[in-house]
């Protein structure tokens, strides 16, 4: 079982000191949902364990039998937003292996883009160009371009936050069984509170830089901790598939 460790990750950008000491652990099979309010550093962490960014402290990879990965086995989706590019869906997704790339494209390649667009049913737009495509679909095919890589670290900042719906459960199942299949680790950050309590194994809440609380989603979202942290009240009720459904109720 692959195993990620945090130690005291700290960022500062000049004078400002965005995160100080974050500190956590992460098993394979895991999604850990990353909440807090705006500023407080979720973004900047996930970069920080992609190794995007400049930071102190460490992010390691190690594999039970003694195996340490490496910057290649983790993927970072970053959150959805306007590209212009002519490249299709297709040559997207074949970007995924650029550590591997050569002059040509091999058969293997190729075999490689095609069977992850089927797994992602975006196999019938793999020549459409990217430009054209729905917000939905977008986000598949950079989750697609991640994937190709079988990494056994998934960062995905915001993958929900411009979709619809439909298509946030259509993300977020796909990240799911991709965790559980492949007993790779997933951190995510979200701002919608009950989605990350739907599919977080764990929920890791910062405030000011520092983790406030790294738990179960029933230990996590509380009232004490989330009208603390994002300064309104709360109102929490378990649902019938078993998550809990958090409701904002008036500005603290």
């Amino acid at each position: 079982m692959w195993r990620l460790s945090l130690q005291d990750i700290a960022v500062r950008y000049g004078q400002k000191t965005v995160l100080d000491g974050v500190s956590a652990q992460f098993s394979g099979g895991e999604m850990a949902g990353v909440i807090g309010s705006n500023g407080v550093g979720k973004s900047t962490l996930l970069k920080a364990v992609a190794g995007l960014l400049p930071h102190a402290g460490s992010a390691l990879l190690r594999e039970d039998s003694g195996e340490v990965g490496t910057r290649r086995d983790i993927a970072y989706v970053p959150q959805l937003g306007a590209m212009n590019t002519r490249l299709t869906v297709f040559e997207m997704v074949l970007l995924g292996l650029i550590g591997s790339l050569g002059w040509r494209v091999t058969p293997e390649q190729t075999a490689q883009v095609e069977e992850v667009l089927r797994e992602l049913g975006l196999l019938a737009i793999a020549r459409q160009p990217f430009s054209t495509l729905s917000g939905g679909q977008r986000q598949l095919v950079t989750m697609a371009q991640s994937l190709i890589g079988r990494p056994k670290v998934l960062l995905l900042d915001e993958p929900t936050s411009a979709l619809d719906l439909r298509h946030q459960l259509i993300v977020m199942n796909l990240a799911q069984d991709y965790t559980r299949r492949t007993g790779a680790i997933t951190l995510f950050v979200a701002h919608d509170l009950t989605l990350t309590s739907r599919y977080g194994d764990r929920i890791l809440l910062l405030q000011g830089g520092k983790v406030r609380a790294f738990d179960s989603p029933q230990e996590v979202l509380r009232p004490e901790p989330l009208e603390e942290v994002y300064q309104v009240g709360v109102s929490l009720q378990a649902t019938q598939m078993g998550f809990l459904s958090v409701i904002p109720t008036k500005p603290l």
